[in-house]
């Protein structure tokens, strides 16, 4: 007997259809496997997209409620304000001004005689001594003239020596006929004539004694002419100007038609002109020393010494015009340069000094906001003084160690409460 015999029949045979071959029902069952494995890959893919949603979504919205709430705190929170604390200024204040250098002495050489320059001894940039020979210039008229001078006065002198003779005759004159008319040999017509000659006598002896000192006098100033044929130096110093060569014809003279020979400066002392403003003036005393330099080298130093000041202020720019005076024994410095001087002024009392950014411009005037224990700000009215860019000096409405509100502006009104920021130094 077959299996198929012995076998129990089938459900679909009981129920009376054909039978199922078993290929069929395989792959029926494995339709239904790759289905529910389908489901659950998807299933898998929702529950991963919602995860991934999840895990953006709530840092998110976390960050969110963080930042309101910082948003909630701020806004309760006073708004912060940079701070500045303000301080006295040192009492040996230091402050640098410009000065203009100039030699001590200073001379244009021109020619006090007319002539024809023999020889020039002297150059630019030469240092020459007092009394050196610069330059020698020729005069034939001159010497000319103070030939002709001196023959002139020797002629005088022979005249007056005649004339004290002719004085001496008068008034032996006078004598003799002054006793022939007391014993009656002659006439008083004839003594009195004798008289008048001799007052003429005496006269003439006068008036020639006053030609000759005319002649001495002109032959003194005809030495004197010919003594400028030489040119010296009137002090020791450098020759920074020289117009003139042998051969050049020199008028007398500085007017119009003079030319300059030589300029001539003393530069071993060297004045240095300060424009002191008008908050230091009344400190600047004589005899006050002062350090100065070139500003391309300010590691170089040279001290000077305030000599003199105008005493008064330039109405214009409100100044103090004041001299100090520089060793330059070494040459280092020249005449004419830009320097920098520096004074150190001993204040009795020294301003407040603090942040420019600190000073608001009102209507009613300058104000700082400053604080108080309460943290509040309260403007008070100020009077400034010196302006040193960064920093501004308070004369008047703040003390030391008040605590300045810097770029306050007019965003905080009277009053508000602030959160300080010390400003970083």
């Amino acid at each position: 007997m077959s299996n198929r015999t012995l076998s129990q029949p089938t459900v679909a045979e009981r129920n009376g259809h054909l039978p199922v071959p078993a290929f069929i029902e395989a792959a029926t069952v494995s339709r239904k496997r790759a289905g529910r494995r389908v489901l659950a890959l998807a299933a898998l893919a929702v529950v991963a997209l919602a995860g991934t949603l999840v895990a953006g979504t709530l840092p998110r919205l976390r960050q969110t409620h963080e930042l309101e709430t910082a948003a909630i705190e701020l806004i309760a929170r006073p708004p912060r304000v940079t701070v500045a604390t303000a301080r006295r200024a040192a009492a040996g204040a230091e402050r640098v001004l410009p000065g203009n250098t100039l030699p001590l002495f200073e001379a244009a050489i021109y020619a006090r005689t007319t002539g024809y320059v023999k020889r020039r001894l002297a150059d630019i940039g030469d240092r020459v001594e007092e009394g050196q020979l610069l330059a020698e210039i020729a005069t034939p008229e001159i010497d000319a003239q103070l030939d002709q001078a001196r023959a002139t006065l020797l002629q005088t002198r022979a005249n007056l020596m005649r004339t004290k003779a002719d004085e001496a005759f008068a008034r032996s004159e006078d004598r003799r006929y002054r006793h022939l008319v007391r014993t009656g040999g002659a006439s008083v017509e004839e003594y009195e004539s004798k008289v008048a000659a001799a007052r003429v006598a005496a006269a003439t002896v006068q008036a020639t004694e006053a030609t000759v000192k005319v002649d001495e006098a002109n032959i003194l100033r005809l030495s004197a002419l010919q003594s400028f044929e030489k040119v010296t130096a009137p002090f020791a110093g450098v020759i920074t100007v020289r117009r003139v060569d042998a051969g050049d014809l020199i008028t007398a003279d500085s007017s119009s038609s003079g030319r300059e020979m030589f300029h001539l400066m003393r530069t071993d002392i060297l004045r240095v002109l300060v424009d002191v403003p008008q908050v230091f003036a009344t400190e600047i005393q004589r005899g006050q020393h002062a350090v100065v330099y070139r500003r391309e080298e300010p590691d170089r130093l040279f001290t000077g010494t305030v000599t003199r000041t105008a005493d008064a202020l330039d109405s214009a720019t409100r100044t103090l015009r004041t001299e100090v005076q520089v060793a330059n024994s070494d040459n280092a410095l020249r005449s004419g340069m830009y320097l920098q001087v520096k004074f150190t002024f001993n204040r009795e009392k020294s301003p407040i000094l603090i942040p420019a950014a600190a000073v608001v411009p009102r209507r009613d005037g300058l104000k700082v906001g400053v604080l108080d224990e309460q943290q509040q700000i309260h403007y008070r009215p100020v009077q400034l003084g010196r302006d040193y860019g960064a920093e501004v000096e308070v004369m008047a409405g703040l003390k030391d160690g008040d605590t300045v509100v810097v770029h306050s502006g007019d965003v905080l009104p009277e009053g508000s409460a602030v959160e300080p920021v010390q400003a970083q130094k």
